[in-house]
């Protein structure tokens, strides 16, 4: 298998896009309750709520600083940071370890950051996003080799930073979060660019400086893998669905209704970013995550310094944008996976430290 050489010029603006320097002066502070284009209201007194009971989760082996979770079948993988091996594989069925494997650093088939895609059949798809290069793995691999070797290795042509999915018609689509029109980008499975779509929401009046859209416009997406991309936003209540061909089908602002207020720091040499104004900035959703004919998404919706003291929300959608419930969860989740088969997601807290969560619904 031929090597990717790395670029270091790649390497060094990933590092500068993900770590925040110190702080040096306000350039700007915002605090907008401008309507969105074409938006529908959702209120949360409208949705069915229930509330969940976790259960703490106990392995054979010590759970260190997991930062990513994901189901697949009978096995859990939970992301580490600090550790040798990124991934550490256990069996649930009787909650034991299998596999530590994929290694950070610069040589052969290891990875700078990597993030599992999505699972399909017996291959798991991954992209390392200090590369931009996504991989596809026999599942059998990563449960027998520390170090497998990817049975693709795909070069995206273009640095993304962010977010893709391997979609069924051999396309790749990347979240292009950090350029000023948002949206994604298409590839094919040569890395080769194929088109944009999509776009960052729009106001009915006025309208943003390409930095404050890139800052404040901070999104994750999943999508069904089949026609539907589903699109929650981190600093205001909004919920988009795209299809493929980047139409917004429908935009969603609730169930709060809470408008973006941000500002906007720099750190010298050019570099900008968003700070959250103490008693008014609000976190909103994050970890939306596929589950089936269903989309979980975590939602908060109280102001960041709470972010710590309060428990989230899990708001369910289908995947035309309709809020179908709301769980109340009794523990302070980060990220979560779902396994829609058997009713069941597990989610990571760190508060007051890292365990591994599970909830039937």
């Amino acid at each position: 298998m031929s090597h990717t050489t790395i670029n270091k010029k790649s390497i060094r603006s990933f590092i500068i896009s993900v770590v925040v320097a110190a702080i040096s002066f306000s350039s700007c502070k915002m605090n907008d309750n401008r309507d969105f284009v074409d938006k529908e209201i959702f209120k949360g007194k409208d949705i069915e709520t229930f509330k969940l009971e976790g259960t703490l989760m106990q392995f054979n082996d010590t759970i260190w600083h997991p930062v990513g979770i994901e189901v697949k079948d009978t096995l859990l993988f939970l992301k580490n940071r600090s550790t040798e091996y990124v991934y550490h594989i256990y069996n649930l069925k009787n909650n034991e370890k299998i596999n530590e494997c994929l290694k950070i650093g610069q040589g052969p088939n290891e990875f700078i950051f990597p993030l599992i895609v999505q699972s399909m059949g017996d291959n798991i798809w991954m992209f390392d996003r200090g590369t931009s290069i996504v991989k596809e793995y026999l599942v059998s691999d990563l449960l027998s080799d520390q170090v497998p070797i990817p049975k693709k290795n795909i070069q995206l042509k273009n640095h993304v930073s962010d977010k893709v999915a391997v979609l069924p018609n051999n396309n790749i689509l990347a979240s292009v979060n950090k350029l000023p029109r948002g949206g994604f980008d298409l590839y094919d499975f040569n890395g080769s660019f194929l088109d944009s779509i999509g776009k960052f929401p729009e106001f009915t009046s006025g309208s943003l400086s390409d930095i404050e859209k890139i800052q404040f416009f901070r999104n994750g997406f999943t999508t069904n893998l089949t026609d539907r991309i589903f699109i929650s936003y981190l600093y205001s209540d909004l919920i988009e669905i795209y299809d493929y061909k980047g139409n917004c089908l429908r935009r969603l602002h609730g169930p709060d209704q809470i408008g973006l207020a941000m500002s906007l720091q720099s750190a010298g040499d050019g570099f900008t970013a968003a700070e959250t104004i103490r008693g008014e900035t609000r976190k909103c959703y994050s970890s939306p995550v596929y589950a089936g004919d269903e989309v979980f998404v975590l939602y908060f919706g109280e102001l960041w310094e709470y972010y710590q003291e309060r428990d989230f929300k899990i708001i369910v959608f289908d995947w035309n944008g309709n809020p179908l419930r709301m769980y109340e969860l009794d523990t302070h989740l980060f990220t979560l996976t779902v396994d829609p088969d058997n009713r069941v997601f597990y989610g990571i807290t760190n508060y007051p430290q890292y365990e591994i969560i599970k909830y039937n619904y």
